[in-house]
């Protein structure tokens, strides 16, 4: 008997797979504000997922302002329309990152195979039982406090790097230097407060506020090769990138 020890990570990559066909569903059929979208059991089947499941991704999309429920009537697009998704340039971000990772110096440095939080299972594309590498780092720029990151590689992957490697900041490089393939990216910012080790490895009070950003790669089968999480303080640190809207607007970009 196989004990599943993340028994939500199924849970997690169904209802993220769903949402994504939702939303390209919605893209392809052009739908308009006002129009009416199946019934959920109609929709449910046709995702190949459960009613509780759909009605999650439905839940996402209405709190982003994409969908509203019609009480007695059923789920209708909004007003606001719907946008595609924002592409970045891979090659462009790769080469900003290098950038920023050459005036770095690493600091405080903790090492451990773990087994992966949930959200990281997910990101990665793992499988039960799978374990990852988790690398945190302290980066220190001109003798301060810049940011601090966490790296998680899958143990298929880590062995690959060496402890010269661990003391470089830019862990996707090493990897890429290694023959990994690294095919898609995808990146998403925000802010936070600051908590715990975040707090602490950033010279922080709890609550301050922190920049975030998650970046997860992947090989051209799909495979999970990195998922970083870096947090950076606000008062040393901006984020900026060029980006262009796929497939609406003035150009479109085949991805």
């Amino acid at each position: 008997m196989v004990i599943d020890d993340n028994p939500g990570a199924e849970k997690f990559s169904r209802s993220e797979e769903a949402y994504q066909r939702l939303r390209a569903r919605i893209r392809r059929d052009n739908l308009s504000p006002g129009d009416r979208l199946p019934g959920e059991p109609q929709l449910a089947r046709e995702l190949g997922v459960s009613r509780v499941t759909l009605r999650r991704v439905l839940d996402r999309l209405m709190a982003e302002g994409v969908l509203e429920r019609r009480a007695g009537a059923g789920t209708f697009m909004r007003d606001r329309g719907f946008n595609g998704p924002v592409i970045l340039d891979l090659a462009s971000l790769l080469s900003r990152m290098e950038d920023l990772s050459a005036g770095l110096v690493i600091g405080e440095t903790d090492v451990q195979d773990v087994a992966p939080p949930l959200t990281v299972f997910g990101a990665l594309r793992l499988r039960p039982g799978d374990s990852v590498r988790r690398i945190a780092r302290q980066r220190l720029r001109n003798g301060q406090i810049f940011a601090f990151g966490v790296d998680y590689v899958p143990l298929r992957l880590a062995d690959r790097l060496s402890d010269a490697d661990l003391a470089n900041d830019w862990l996707l490089g090493a990897l890429i230097g290694a023959d990994c393939s690294v095919e898609r990216g995808l990146q998403i910012a925000g802010a936070e407060a600051a908590q715990g080790d975040v707090g602490r490895m950033l010279n922080l009070v709890s609550g301050d506020p922190v920049l975030s950003v998650a970046r997860s790669f992947y090989d051209s089968l799909g495979r999970g090769v990195l998922h970083s999480q870096l947090f950076f303080r606000a008062d040393r640190h901006t984020l900026s990138f060029d980006a262009l809207r796929a497939g609406f607007g003035l150009r479109r970009v085949e991805s």
